[in-house]
């Protein structure tokens, strides 16, 4: 018995789609890849902490983390922060003892972050990073924003740094992470080192 091309066509296609959802559902979540400054920028609270562990969660469907703030790089609240939150699902971050770069949000007066935001060890940072920690929310003016081909290469002032291809008015990703975008006096913003 032969099945007919159509169908065995139909069928082929049919398991490479079910296959590719089955993966997608299989990761969870994703994170489309960001500048840190844009996160930074993005976010209510980005502090560098020392995870002292987990403690028992009063909020339902949120794990806790003890902690102890070193710095506070945005705060958007005065209140002393001695406990974070994740979500449990696939898109929560689980924390292991140790500091930390982490950025978040505030919801119902506690700071959660999950897998999108800046969860970062502090010893895995460069030195570059570090220091330009400091000068992010100077740039949240400014947006950062892909480019591809000739959109790389756009000469007018504008309020934007680019990542893409690396030449004289973009940086590649790689470059860029070791970059901060800040304001001009022209009123344009450009990619400093």
């Amino acid at each position: 018995m032969s099945v007919p091309l159509s169908v065995a066509v139909t069928l082929g296609l049919l398991f490479f789609l079910s296959a590719g959802l089955n993966e997608q559902v299989a990761e969870g979540c994703k994170c489309l890849q960001r500048h840190p400054q844009q996160v930074f920028c993005e976010s209510d609270i980005v502090i560098r902490a020392k995870v002292i562990g987990n403690v028992a969660s009063t909020l339902p469907n949120l794990v806790a983390f003890n902690i102890k703030v070193i710095t506070k790089y945005k705060p958007s609240i005065k209140k002393d922060i001695r406990v974070i939150y994740s979500t449990k699902t696939s898109c929560g971050a689980h924390l292991e003892n140790g500091e930390y770069l982490l950025s978040g949000n505030i919801v119902d007066g506690v700071m959660v972050f999950g897998l999108c935001d800046l969860v970062w060890r502090w010893d895995q940072l460069s030195s570059v990073q570090k220091g330009n920690l400091s000068m992010y929310q100077r740039g949240c003016v400014c947006e950062i924003a892909s480019c591809t081909g000739a959109s790389c290469l756009t000469k007018k002032p504008q309020r934007k740094c680019l990542i893409g291809v690396k030449n004289a008015l973009s940086l590649d990703y790689e470059d860029a992470l070791q970059a901060v975008c800040l304001p001009c006096r022209d009123g344009s913003c450009k990619w400093q080192k």
